[in-house]
């Protein structure tokens, strides 16, 4: 049963998200959404002896308007409580979103007219009952694997970083707020244009004017020059653990490392794909993606194609008509009209939960992978629950007895197990049945009354 939460932050939301913003699979100016080039060429000008170094987990076999997959750029995953964003990809059909494994399970019914992604790490899908009431149907996976329908909704207090005008000093704030203070860490940071002025209480504030630059510092000193019209960086750490991007005035993007080399030249497009959804992302700048796992997916010009913390490319450009970032080793990609899962790196293993029967093994090409199921007990358990026991094979088709193997080839009929408890064991006689052998104590055998009347018995076997 589906819950419908009022909540204070769902107005937040909604005055954030709703008023005039661009949602995935909505275009506008300024985003395409989640609309894809489903391109897929292989292009002679890029390196065409680049090493390849992944392996297909699942064949390109699953139909989807799209799959949306999550860098962690605004998600630190070392302390993230909720790691769905690691183990589940936004699945679009039909114009509704749901939740993908790895394994190709759907876990949540693509029933959800949108999604976004919190900063403790969970991914919840939504539906909007009554905006102007601030009403919403909500759906997730929480920390424990369960399917529910009451979201953390944690706040976004990452940290943010400008360069003030006048002082060139760099000030640090929180996400949302205009309260800064002078920056005295050692950590890489992108840091942006702004105004910082004291207000009327002594307390410092900051706002951004127009058409500001960006660029990189350390130590609360320049690295770059601040030349930059947009960055896309982790927030919740320094750049070294990730690389940041940063779009030129040709508005191409490059990668820049803790020092602020180049790694990536400046000659990646942004991708409407890496939006992250509502909250979390900005739907007016289309960014590309992070490293993950240290790889990150480049798209250019019309293809995409993977690179190397060192800046090499490691699969050709048009490989692949979609490619999402690594997480835990895998990849979705898209070829031609299917999409399908990649090895990239080193698959961890999630620990298999102690109560097996709570549990459903998904085995894919060797690797076997753990999804939580939920109790039909679990009162707050929304409309499709049932659809996360449903297990599908590697092309995506349900399995609807996972737990039972039937050989093709066995033409032999069906037994029935004597065992059966609904089965009755003809050589044990029912207790309600009579047995004709032994005489009924109140029946009166009429051989001995009628002298005249010959005992059928013996002549009729069927007596």
């Amino acid at each position: 049963m589906n819950k419908i939460l009022r909540s204070t932050i769902a107005a937040a939301v909604s005055a954030f998200i709703f008023a005039g913003c661009s949602v995935p699979g909505i275009t506008s100016n300024n985003n395409n959404g989640d609309n894809m080039t489903d391109s897929y060429n292989y292009s002679p000008t890029e390196t065409g002896d680049a090493e390849q170094v992944y392996s297909w987990l699942i064949q390109p076999s699953i139909q989807a308007d799209n799959i949306i997959s999550f860098d962690a750029s605004t998600i630190d995953p070392d302390n993230a409580d909720n790691r769905s964003y690691i183990n589940y990809s936004v699945i679009r059909q039909n114009g509704k979103y749901g939740l993908i494994d790895y394994a190709g399970n759907y876990i949540i019914k693509p029933a959800y007219e949108d999604y976004y992604v919190c900063s403790c790490g969970e991914i919840v899908l939504l539906n909007i009952i009554d905006e102007r009431n601030e009403e919403y149907e909500y759906c997730t996976i929480d920390k424990d694997r369960k399917i529910s329908s009451t979201p953390q909704h944690t706040n976004d207090d990452s940290p943010q970083y400008f360069l003030d005008i006048k002082s060139q000093k760099v000030f640090e704030g929180k996400h949302g707020s205009k309260s800064v203070t002078e920056y005295t860490g050692k950590k890489t940071v992108p840091v942006t244009e702004a105004n910082v002025e004291m207000d009327d209480y002594g307390n410092l504030e900051v706002s951004v004017p127009d058409g500001a630059l960006c660029g990189l510092a350390k130590s609360g000193k320049l690295l770059t020059d601040m030349v930059y019209t947009a960055f896309y960086a982790p927030s919740y750490k320094g750049v070294g653990s990730t690389l940041v991007a940063f779009r030129n005035e040709d508005d191409k993007w490059g990668y820049l490392d803790t020092d602020g080399n180049v790694v990536i030249d400046f000659i990646c497009d942004g991708d409407p794909n890496a939006y992250n959804g509502m909250t979390t992302d900005d739907p007016a700048i289309v960014h590309p993606y992070l490293f993950c796992d240290d790889y990150v997916p480049i798209y250019k010009d019309g293809y995409y194609s993977y690179y190397d913390f060192e800046g090499n490319q490691v699969v050709r450009a048009g490989e692949f008509a979609q490619a999402r970032p690594i997480n835990n080793g895998r990849a979705w990609v898209k070829q031609n009209d299917f999409w399908g899962v990649i090895q990239m790196g080193d698959i961890i293993e999630e620990e298999k939960p102690k109560d097996d029967s709570s549990s459903m093994a998904t085995t894919t090409s060797g690797s076997t992978y753990w999804t939580a199921t939920t109790s039909d007990t679990t009162e707050s358990q929304p409309e499709y629950t049932d659809w996360a026991n449903v297990v599908t094979d590697e092309y995506g088709n349900v399995v609807t007895t996972p737990s039972e193997w039937t050989d093709p080839n066995n033409t032999e009929p069906v037994l029935t197990d004597p065992v059966d408890p609904g089965y009755t064991d003809p050589v044990t006689p029912d207790p309600g049945y009579t047995d004709p052998v032994t005489p009924d104590p109140g029946y009166v055998d009429p051989a001995p009354i009628d002298p005249g009347y010959t005992d059928p018995a013996p002549a009729d076997p069927a007596y």
